[in-house]
C-alpha cells in the first residue's frame, strides 16, 4: 500500500518537471547585428540595432523551435554618417526599396548542451536565400525589473554577390569591398506567458491613491519646438526613386 501511494505521488509529480517551450520577444535595446567586410586591404564594421521578432526554444527538445526576425535596415550604424547614407542607397541596400531584411527559421539542430544550428531563410535586398546560423545560447536569468531573459549568439557567413549587391565587386574576387559579410548576432529575449506578453514575475504594485486636485496656476507661454535632427530614412526618402 505504502509503494502503490509513492507511485501515485511520483506519476502527479512527473509532469511538473517537463519543460515546455518558451517563446521569447527580442529586446531590440539589447540586440545587435554586428558586420564586417573587406576593404582594399583592411575591414570596415559595422551594426544594424532595429531588431524585432520571436524566438521560440523548447527545452526538452533542441532539435526544436522557430524564429521569426526582422531587421530594420535604417538602424544601420557604421559609425561615419557619410558612409551609412552611401550604403542605404541603390548601390548597396537600396532602402528606400527594401527596408527590411528578414530571417524565417525552417529547423534546429542541435550540436550540444547550449549550442546548435539553425536553417532558414533569408530575404534581403529582394532576394531569399538559405542560409545556416551555428548559435550559442548564453544563458538564462531574470532581470532587476522582473523579466526572464534568455540570451543568444549567432555568427555566419553571407556573400552579398547573392543578394545582388555587386558595387565594386568583381569576378576575380579583388574589388574595392569583399564579397563576404561576417556576421555575429548577439540577441536578448524576453521571456511571454501563455497571452503573448511580456511575462513578469514579480508582482504588481497597488494602485496609488487619486492625488489630489492641483491648484490652478497661470498658463506658461508656449515654447518653441525643438527641432529634432533628421534620421538616415527621412533625409533618403523623396531623394531616391
Amino acid at each position: 500500500m505504502h509503494k502503490m501511494k509513492l507511485l501515485a505521488l511520483g506519476l502527479l509529480a512527473a509532469p511538473l518537471t517537463w519543460a515546455a517551450p518558451e517563446s521569447y520577444k527580442i529586446d531590440d535595446t539589447h540586440s545587435f547585428a554586428n558586420w564586417s567586410i573587406r576593404h582594399i586591404v583592411g575591414k570596415t564594421t559595422g551594426t544594424f540595432t532595429g531588431i524585432k521578432g520571436t524566438l521560440t526554444l523548447d527545452p526538452a527538445n533542441p532539435n526544436t523551435g522557430n524564429a521569426d526576425v526582422t531587421i530594420n535596415i535604417y538602424s544601420l550604424d557604421s559609425g561615419h554618417r557619410e558612409r551609412d547614407t552611401h550604403l542605404l542607397t541603390g548601390d548597396f541596400l537600396d532602402g528606400n526599396k527594401y527596408p527590411n531584411m528578414r530571417f524565417v527559421s525552417s529547423g534546429f539542430r542541435s550540436t550540444g548542451k547550449d549550442t546548435g544550428v539553425m536553417t532558414g531563410q533569408l530575404t534581403l535586398h529582394g532576394a531569399t536565400r538559405n542560409v545556416e546560423i551555428p548559435y550559442k545560447i548564453l544563458g538564462f536569468s531574470p532581470d532587476p525589473w522582473g523579466n526572464q531573459r534568455a540570451a543568444f549568439e549567432g555568427k555566419f557567413t553571407l556573400n552579398r554577390g547573392d543578394y545582388g549587391i555587386t558595387k565594386y565587386l568583381d569576378a576575380s574576387g579583388g574589388g574595392l569591398l569583399g564579397n563576404e559579410i561576417d556576421i555575429t548576432l548577439l540577441v536578448e529575449g524576453m521571456k511571454l506567458g501563455p497571452d503573448g506578453q511580456v511575462l513578469n514575475i514579480k508582482s504588481q504594485p497597488a494602485a496609488a491613491p487619486a492625488p489630489a486636485p492641483a491648484a490652478t496656476q497661470p498658463a506658461q507661454p508656449a515654447q518653441p519646438a525643438k527641432k529634432e535632427k533628421p534620421s538616415l530614412e527621412d533625409l533618403l526618402k523623396g531623394i531616391l526613386k
